[in-house]
């Protein structure tokens, strides 16, 4: 029998619905995004059954019923996967550049304050 083939966007690899952490891309995990294309299931967030085999180099995903082509990763799913892989995001912050304000003069010493008695 040939499974069914869809595409999926915007995904990413979790373990089940109830943890909201992400997992590796890998056979025992579950396969979550947007399907498109599928002929037995709308298009929408779906959320695989255990995936079996992995074809990385093709962008292939195989569940039990269906096999599934990578489309666009979700982007906080890229940043957890490059951090896990030991890939630090390099911030850039702008070169320093000196204020070119004038530095500020002393005050005028405080005079005292007068205490008004009423009475």
């Amino acid at each position: 029998m040939e499974k069914l083939s869809a595409k999926i966007e915007n995904w990413s690899i979790v373990d089940n619905l109830i943890f909201h952490g992400f997992r590796e891309l890998e056979p025992g995990q579950r396969l979550t995004g947007y399907l498109m294309g599928h002929t037995d299931l709308p298009n929408g967030v779906i959320y695989t059954s255990v995936i079996q085999s992995v074809d990385h180099a093709r962008g292939l995903v195989e569940t039990g019923n269906s096999v599934y082509q990578l489309g666009q990763v979700n982007e906080e799913y890229e940043q957890w996967a490059s951090y896990q892989r030991g890939e630090r995001a390099v911030r850039e912050f702008p070169a320093f550049v000196g204020d070119p304000r004038k530095s500020v003069t002393a005050y005028p010493p405080a005079q005292p304050a007068h205490a008004f008695r009423h009475g």
